[in-house]
């Protein structure tokens, strides 16, 4: 660096400025080579030659509308430092700077000569820290419509975008790491009032959280972005989850950085560097999101800019979409009516002329039986505003009256749409209803597929023939049949099986859900239930003579599809799911079927394999794999998890492996055959918009189908039979362990990667035969400290490992910690409360609201509770979390509650819900009860009883461990009494009658 340079750090460098210094000067750029990037950051024309390259730049694809900024000034309480802030911001573009710690020790409104505006609130009355204000720039201080200041760490600056939307930036100050987890929560209790109480369109929250949110943990956090430069903190969690549960995107996250263009902190030693300042948006329209190095008053934090760009064009598109068709109900008292009159078709031999007469009677009599439902669209608009707006018709537009009029009728029309959807809401959790099924139908409008990349050159497709080509390629190979199955011999025919009994079709008929679709038939589930038992019959013969004839009727090879989106990229087919829609007769057939030959199946499953069967659940998977975990823990034991994921797994499986395989394990041929005329050249029609694309489907099992998962886990065994892994796995008394499956989800269990590669490459290799392919990328591994660090590899392709992962819904790490478990249940728990808020703030009766927060939240809150250790950390963080939710069920906040000087058990007694930690001792209790009555040797009964022999503990006191909840519990457990050998110490009625008194005895002294 020059002379003359050095002399320009020097004097627009401070004595105690942290962030590097940079040259300044805008005057003589001769000589030196500067940074375009930055000098843009000062607002300074750039040196580079941009005429030579003209034809390589790009022109901008978004113009920026606005220039947001969050800087943390730590300290602007005198005037002398409010003018360097003001003298630095000159240099830099911008619209509003939002101000975190300002100490200012009164508010502050005014405007500088320049027209610069100056909104400062005060600090602290009980101390000299925190304060929040705002600096607009001179052209954007007349579009500022309020300015509020909610106390010393939050306020909000709205200004108009256009004459309709606003757009309010709430700028905050969180409290530091090391503050308790109420005052963290009352925090952000509090800013969500503030947004919620905002009626502006688009909504920034920025300022010093105080938290590390790292990058995007699993793909369900679709509002924090992949980007990030250290891990998350404690503090991070609060902030993840208050993005996800109030749909705010974290903009910092959603743009790559180098390392030093993204930290906002800097310790006084100068060693630790943090991204602790952060800017949320409540929508997609941000641009960028970077920090300004140049920008500096001697604060130890960096200022964040962010540039945002408002398409009004869309917004205003939004708000115009086509309304469902009214819908109709069943009347059951015409049902029966109409099915005695109804003259019931007579036999023909040839199948599909019986079957669509028989389909034609049923739809004759289910479109006699349906009666019109109130049009829930114009149902919304009350007999009042109707009058309104028809007396608004007859207004003269010219009238000065007639906009004060039509602001009236918008707000009148609102009201009336907020009121039925309440109503609605609060009818469903009164009548236990699915409160889903409800909020479904309450929306005007579903959303479609804005746009596709294509398969072969990832290019953006938006118009919608090239979108419906795509849908075609992408599931035509997809579905197509790559393998050709070997000749096998033919297994000897047997007779044929008994027919069906019309109990039979009923009994299956009742375990159909309420309110499913219909398939192409139009005909319901729901309609045949109410169905006589002249119309069973009817179905029972049609049922008979395609069991006769080993024939299927051509309309069940036929169905449409929808596609559901799971998560990620909405622009990628992996990320959708395809839902076959049925005819609800086929799959009453196939379920008649499945219950014939599911014992056959089970049977032939092994204790590895918990999914889609009777009496398992995915609590013994998880209580297996974290009893493993705790063990390994104690005992020093290396371990190795490898979580297989398969590439789409049900649409890619070979039919002719499903057949060997029920062959293999003993189902009636009969049956094969008639599932395989089943399976037989099917198709399928898929409509993302108007015209249905036809799909011809030679492989996968239908998902939608009740017999498909069936038959999967039937393939799967087949798979897992060809491998030889007797030696392979961890000896638990006795057995090898060595692998776990629930349906596709499959986790290996190892010593050591040399063993967990071997048993990969093996699954690699068998599944390959039957059509299934693993997703290397979502395939994962997790290790112990204990087991070497030596890669796991598929064809000498290395895997990636991961410190946690998500299996069956519970968060597991090595250490077996529970408290990131938690951090994801109150997530969960908070969403489960947003999809019941606007019922429970409607219902007057406290009763109802608890029972429906402990029928929907509670489970959130508390899934696979049964397998968690809790120590006192972990429900002190659990009980914070619920006496939030609850605090938001009865309307109390966590200031007013202690204003008022509120305990917690007053708040219990008004709001009458459940105590979490209780419920989960309960359902822990009732866990380990299943566990000890059964006899059936599952892994899950083994790994409790497991004392690992061969492995020596080290010196000192183990981790807490799972049994030693249930030691404090009950009398007849001593220290040196194991919980699952108590059955021998007492009757079992004895047992458990203890343990539910110890239980509720703090409720019936109540």
């Amino acid at each position: 660096m020059g002379n003359q340079e050095k002399k320009l750090v020097a004097k627009n460098s401070s004595k105690n400025c942290l962030s590097p210094p940079h040259p300044t000067s805008a005057f003589n750029t001769t000589g030196l080579k500067v940074n375009g990037e930055r000098r843009s950051n000062l607002g300074a024309p750039t040196t580079r030659h941009w005429k030579k390259d003209k034809e390589k730049c790009q022109p901008k694809t978004r113009k920026t509308d606005a220039r947001i900024c969050t800087f943390n000034c730590r300290s602007i309480a005198t005037d002398d430092r409010l003018a360097d802030l003001l003298q630095e911001a000159d240099r830099i573009k911008y619209d509003i700077i939002g101000l975190s710690e300002t100490k200012r020790g009164a508010e502050l409104q005014a405007k500088s000569a320049d027209g610069t505006g100056i909104f400062l609130g005060k600090r602290n009355e009980a101390s000299v820290s925190g304060g929040v204000g705002f600096i607009t720039h001179k052209s954007m201080t007349p579009k500022v419509k309020e300015v509020k200041f909610i106390n010393h760490r939050i306020a909000t600056l709205t200004f108009g975008v256009s004459k309709r939307f606003n757009c309010t930036v709430i700028q905050t100050y969180a409290p530091i790491g090391t503050s308790n987890d109420e005052e963290i929560a009352e925090f952000y209790e509090s800013v969500e009032d503030v947004i919620r109480q905002s009626k502006s369109k688009f909504k920034i929250i920025m300022g010093d959280f105080n938290a590390r949110i790292g990058c995007r943990a699993n793909p369900s956090e679709t509002f924090i972005g992949p980007h990030s430069m250290e891990a998350r903190n404690e503090p991070g969690d609060y902030l993840a989850s208050f993005c996800e549960n109030n749909r705010i995107f974290h903009t910092n996250s959603f743009f790559e950085k180098a390392s030093n263009r993204r930290w906002t902190f800097v310790s006084p030693d100068g060693n630790h560097k943090h991204e602790i300042d952060h800017i949320l948006a409540n929508g997609r329209f941000f641009t960028d999101t970077h920090v300004v190095p140049s920008f500096t008053i001697g604060s130890d934090h960096r200022l964040v800019r962010t540039h945002l760009h408002f398409n009004l064009k869309f917004v205003k598109h939004q708000e115009f979409r086509s309304r469902r068709l009214p819908r109709k109900m069943i009347d059951e008292s015409l049902i029966s009516t109409n099915c005695e009159l109804t003259q019931e078709p007579p036999p023909n031999p040839i199948i599909d002329v019986y079957y669509n007469n028989i389909v034609n009677m049923l739809n004759s009599i289910q479109e006699k039986s349906m009666v019109p439902q109130p049009n829930h669209s114009n149902n919304r608009i009350s007999e009042d505003t109707r009058e309104l707006l028809k007396l608004r018709r007859e207004m003269d537009r010219t009238s000065p009256t007639f906009h004060i009029f039509s602001a009236l009728c918008r707000d009148e029309i609102a009201k009336d749409h907020q009121e039925f959807a309440t109503t609605r809401l609060v009818n469903a959790a009164m009548a236990k209803k699915s409160m889903k099924k409800v909020a479904r139908n309450l929306a005007e409008y579903s959303s479609t597929i804005p746009s596709l990349k294509s398969s072969t050159n990832r290019n953006r497709i938006t118009q919608r023939r090239g979108i419906e080509q795509e849908i075609q390629k992408f599931y035509t190979n997809l579905f197509k049949s790559t393998i050709n199955p070997t000749i096998q011999r033919r297994p000897r025919r047997l007779g044929k099986p008994p027919s069906f009994l019309p109990c039979e079709i009923r009994s299956a008929l009742s375990t159909f859900p309420n309110g499913k679709s219909a398939g192409e038939d139009k005909i319901t589930a729901d309609f045949l239930k109410k169905c006589t038992e002249k119309i069973i019959g009817t179905i029972t013969k049609c049922f008979n003579q395609i069991i006769d004839q080993c024939q299927i009727p051509q309309a069940w090879k036929n169905s449409k599809t929808i596609l559901i989106f799971k998560k990620g990229d909405r622009e990628n087919l992996e990320n959708y799911r395809p839902i076959t829609i049925l005819p609800v007769l086929y799959k009453l057939f196939t379920k008649c079927i499945l219950r014939r030959i599911r014992r056959t199946l089970e049977e032939a499953q092994p204790i590895e394999q918990a999914g889609f069967r009777r009496s398992f659940s995915t609590l013994d998977h998880i209580s297996t794999i974290q009893r493993i975990l705790e063990a390994s823990r104690e005992h020093q034991i290396p371990l190795v998890l490898v979580f297989v994921d398969y590439h789409k797994a049900f649409d890619s499986i070979e039919p002719f492996a499903v057949w060997t395989a029920l062959q293999n394990q003993g189902v009636d041929q009969y049956y094969i055959n008639i599932l395989k005329k089943c399976y037989q050249n099917c198709s399928t029609t898929i409509s993302p918009f108007f015209k249905k694309v036809a799909i011809p489907i030679s492989k996968g099992v239908r998902q939608g189908d009740p017999i498909s998962p069936n038959l999967f886990s039937a393939c799967i065994e087949e798979i897992f039979r060809a491998t030889k892994w007797d030696d392979y796995g961890i000896n638990i008394n006795g057995c090898k362990l060595n692998h776990l499956r629930f349906a596709d989800d499959v986790v290996l269990i190892a010593h050591n990667p040399h063993q967990a590669t071997s048993m990969l490459n093996d699954l690699v290799k068998e599944s390959a035969k039957v059509g299934l392919k693993i997703n290397e990328s979502k395939t994962k591994s997790m290790r112990n400290r204990f087991a070497t660090s030596s890669p796991i590899t598929i064809a000498n392709t290395p895997i990636g490992n991961v410190e946690e992962y998500v299996y069956l819904g519970r968060q597991l790490n090595p250490p077996n910690e529970i408290l990131p478990e938690i951090h994801r249940r109150r997530r969960a728990g908070w969403a489960a409360f947003k999809s019941i808020e606007q019922a429970t703030d409607s219902m007057t009766c406290q009763k109802t609201k608890a029972k429906l927060f402990d029928q929907t939240v509670l489970p959130a809150l508390c899934y696979g509770a049964e397998t968690w250790t809790l120590t006192k950390k972990n429900s002190e963080a659990l009980r914070v979390s619920h006496a939030a939710l609850e605090r938001r069920l009865v309307g109390i906040k966590l200031s007013e509650q202690r204003e008022r000087g509120i305990h917690q058990e007053d708040i219990r007694r008004l709001s009458q819900v459940k105590d979490p930690l209780k419920h989960i001792r309960q359902q822990k209790l009732r866990w380990a009860g299943h566990i000890a009555r059964r006899t059936d040797s599952r892994w899950t009964t083994t790994t409790l009883e497991w004392c690992p022999k061969d492995w020596k503990r080290p010196v000192g006191r183990p981790p807490m461990r799972w049994s030693d909840e249930l030691r404090k519990t009950t009398v007849y457990m001593t220290t040196t009494t194991k919980w699952s050998n108590i059955g021998l110490l007492v009757p079992k009625t004895e047992i458990y009658g203890e343990l539910w008194s110890a239980l509720y005895a703090d409720e019936r002294i109540n």
